[in-house]
């Protein structure tokens, strides 16, 4: 389908950024196309089905989707927030933290006072220090503009982007037990000892104090939405459509063209995949060689390994939380795990059945892997589109590894492989495969506190009508997902133009 007359906006990659930038835009009466190389829509947002139960591929979950939150307001804006179907999680503890054979378990939850309080009850000498890591996560949320959703500038930022993960944490709090609790959770950020930002966890940790949610019957239904609202201002997405060229004239993208040559002709361009991806897809002076490799040599986040279980049906009760657990007293340690301690850390999380209720009806299980791992079966890929199931010797090691994880979970959910009725597991390459990223990495590019400006990748590129988008821009996850969005959209509409609007 070449068009003869551009499109105002072509938008590469339908993640959670590129929809969020198209109806964004779209609002604004602008002429919007998205481009999507899978056949299902959504990046990171994906859900596939198992013996009919419905499982979210990476975003289980959500914060700040409350009442108020910066990321309850955008989704209001574009015209989705009341169509979505949530289950709250227990405020007393929406994700718990264990270690280890321990049988306590530790409660994160809802509400700073309640944060306080939970947390108090276990650590009954540490309630200044609670309430101080409560001030220093606000005061950093406080000095990020965009999440406060109003005007500001960099400096702001800088000023408490210095902060490194586990010093901050060091100068809160003594008491290690309490530190390694309060990083309980970072399988949600990928937390690296030394050279974390500490804004990535005060950003994180923030939205799911206010308000944690899981999107029912999953993480799609943001897709959905987000593309019904899409269409009915116009706006057109394309799947099964792969770039292979983003074609320039002068200082300008031209067109992209796919590999069955099919040209679609933009005034803007925004790319909602890897940097890498991206650069790979230009050739122009304009690209310096020494841009080039940087981009190439930016490390990325460590990857996932992951176990979907379909549950036999009112056996296991359904648990209101997700539970994360370390092997070691240290809950950053599992990011360098040897292949004999492998899982070292995990999150399980629960759905509870519809015909059941009380009782769970799948439970997915999260754990890292290093993509050497996989990396005998680099060179193959495997989608719903391009059929390819590997080798046998992939699908021994997969096996292996996620009965590895099973028998990790057994350890604190006595029985439960009794009870499974069907398992699918996922690798880095699966990721990979699906999402675009690179070796299949969590959260996209890894943050260094020690040398930001090399991990930090501008919207605005070289090229003048290119901006970059996603979770590797910014910020990750669904919240600096949005918020990155908006930085995106800003650079053609105006910031505080466009902050205006989802505020009033």
């Amino acid at each position: 389908m070449q068009q003869n007359q551009p499109y105002d906006v072509v938008i590469i990659g339908s993640g959670l950024g590129g929809l969020l930038c198209a109806t964004l835009l779209a609002k604004e009466g602008m002429k919007v196309c998205v481009l999507e190389k899978n056949k299902q829509y959504g990046g990171c947002l994906q859900t596939f089905a198992l013996q009919k139960q419905v499982f979210d591929s990476c975003v289980h979950y959500i914060g700040g989707l409350g009442e108020g939150h910066p990321l309850n307001r955008l989704f209001t804006y574009i015209g989705i927030m009341d169509k979505l179907t949530l289950k709250a999680f227990d405020p007393n503890g929406f994700d718990r933290i264990c270690f280890g054979k321990e049988a306590t378990t530790y409660p994160l939850a809802i509400g700073s006072e309640n944060f306080i309080e939970q947390l108090t009850s276990y650590f009954p000498q540490e309630r200044e220090a609670l309430r101080n890591y409560i001030e220093e996560i606000r005061h950093v949320g406080n000095h990020f503009p965009l999440y406060r959703l109003r005007m500001g500038d960099a400096q702001e930022k800088s000023i408490v982007s210095g902060k490194e993960l586990t010093a901050t944490l060091h100068q809160l709090t003594n008491n290690p037990r309490l530190q390694q609790v309060l990083l309980g959770n970072n399988l949600l950020y990928a937390g690296m000892k030394g050279k974390t930002p500490f804004y990535q966890h005060a950003l994180v940790s923030e939205s799911y104090i206010h308000s944690a949610h899981k999107v029912l019957p999953g993480s799609s239904q943001i897709t959905k939405y987000l593309m019904q609202e899409l269409r009915s201002m116009g706006g057109e997405l394309f799947h099964s459509t792969e770039i292979s060229q983003l074609v320039t004239h002068n200082d300008c993208i031209e067109y992209a063209t796919t590999k069955e040559g099919l040209r679609f002709y933009g005034k803007q361009f925004i790319a909602n995949i890897h940097p890498e991806r991206v650069v790979n897809l230009l050739d122009t002076p304009l690209i310096k060689p020494v841009y080039r490799k940087r981009i190439q040599q930016l490390p990325p986040t460590i990857s996932p390994f992951m176990v979907n279980l379909v549950l036999r049906p009112a056996t296991i009760p359904m648990q209101h939380y997700n539970t994360y657990w370390h092997l070691k007293d240290d809950a950053l340690a599992a990011i360098d795990y040897l292949p004999d301690e492998f899982p070292a850390t995990y999150a399980a999380y629960y759905t509870e059945s519809t015909t059941h209720k009380g009782y769970a009806e799948s439970v997915s299980l999260l754990t890292y892997m290093h993509a050497s791992e996989v990396a005998p079966w680099a060179a193959t890929y495997n989608t719903t589109q391009d059929k390819n199931d590997r080798d046998h010797r992939y699908q021994d090691f997969k096996a292996l590894r996620a009965a590895q994880l099973i028998q990790r979970f057994e350890e604190r959910v006595p029985g439960i492989q009794q009870h499974i009725m069907a398992q699918s597991a996922a690798t880095p390459l699966t990721f990979r495969d699906y999402t675009g990223t690179p070796q299949g990495a969590l959260y996209g590019i890894q943050k260094d506190v020690g040398n930001p400006a090399a991990t930090t990748i501008a919207t605005r590129t070289k090229l003048n009508n290119l901006l970059l988008t996603g979770q590797n821009i910014n910020l990750h996850g669904v919240l600096g997902v949005s918020l990155t969005a908006i930085a995106t959209c800003a650079e053609l509409l105006g910031m505080e133009y466009i902050l205006e609007k989802i505020k009033n």
